[in-house]
């Protein structure tokens, strides 16, 4: 059981590391616009906030992915409310969270892009790879229960 565990562990790292050098390449490919020296300088501090945003965002997936190790304790495991929760309750709030700030600060302005907004889309898909973790987790458990 712990092998399988740590298996999908493993796999949500992995998850999130890919996901981070993505938005570390969305971030390099951001098109800005030419201007003056303001301009410019303006968007130097756009850069080193997404940078240390997308580390933030990092951090925060590394902790989502070690709520799965409280899938060892037989309670949680053998329960599929608290066995969700432990794969989707933390990036789930997360998402909440974002979308709540972009609401609360009217983030959506002009159709322009955001850090927020780039959080959201990256967070989402996480959540999205998570939830199909836990759908095969959950076949798993349930396989192993019944060998």
């Amino acid at each position: 059981m712990k092998r399988i565990i740590f298996k999908f562990w493993l796999k949500n790292i992995l998850i999130s590391i890919a996901l981070f050098i993505i938005y570390r390449i969305v971030i390099a490919e951001t098109n800005h616009a030419d201007g003056n020296f303001l301009e410019w300088i303006l968007q130097i501090l756009d850069i080193l906030l997404n940078l240390a945003y997308s580390f933030i965002y990092l951090i925060a997936m590394a902790f989502c992915s070690f709520a799965i190790f409280l899938n060892l304790i037989d309670k949680i495991r053998n329960s599929l409310y608290l066995s969700l929760l432990t794969f989707l309750g933390i990036p789930l709030f997360y998402v909440i969270f974002i979308i709540i700030t972009i609401l609360t600060d009217n983030l959506l302005y002009n159709n322009t892009v955001t850090v927020f907004r780039n959080i959201l889309i990256f967070s989402m898909i996480y959540l999205f790879f998570t939830t199909l973790e836990f759908l095969i987790f959950r076949k798993r458990i349930n396989k192993f229960r019944t060998e």
